[in-house]
């Protein structure tokens, strides 16, 4: 594995992800500075990273040091754009990966524009916070698999 940049997956997250996205077409829902990212490219067949790379969690611009990170990475297409803007345009990915904002209202949205692309696994990051758990239950109810704070369904 090959030196990740900042963010919040653990070494279990981080080894969960990689499993969950072998050979896998990958839609990534928020990428911060790029660690999942990362991991995904390493891992996945291929990777759309959307992020606008401005949020409710980081409110600075993480635009430089993501691309710094990813860019040279030859699997993954970078959008910098709003989910709701780019998601409804695209088809045939096998894996939905949610990492956007963290409030339930957010994690809803995510989760039914990850729902139009048809995805057969859906995971999410950050399942040990309450609004993100609670609207995935919603959804899907519990996990198939869950490892650190990465929670997985499939479809």
């Amino acid at each position: 594995m090959t030196d990740l940049p900042d963010g919040w997956l653990s070494a279990a997250d981080v080894k969960e992800l990689a499993r969950l996205a072998k050979g896998k077409v990958v839609l990534e829902l928020g990428a911060y500075k790029g660690r999942s990212t990362t991991v995904l490219s390493e891992h996945a067949k291929y990777v759309i990273s959307v992020d606008r790379h401005r949020g409710v969690n980081y409110p600075e611009d993480t635009f430089t040091d993501y691309l710094d990170a990813v860019r040279d990475l030859p699997n993954v297409a970078i959008v910098i754009a709003r989910f709701e803007d780019f998601v409804p345009h695209i088809r045939d990915v096998d894996m939905v990966f949610i990492d956007g904002d963290h409030d339930y209202d957010s994690v809803q949205r995510d989760i039914i524009l990850a729902l139009s692309v048809e995805p057969r696994l859906v995971v999410f990051h950050d399942f040990d916070f309450d609004d993100v758990r609670r609207a995935a239950r919603q959804f899907f109810g519990e996990p198939g698999a869950l490892s650190g704070s990465i929670a997985s369904f499939k479809r």
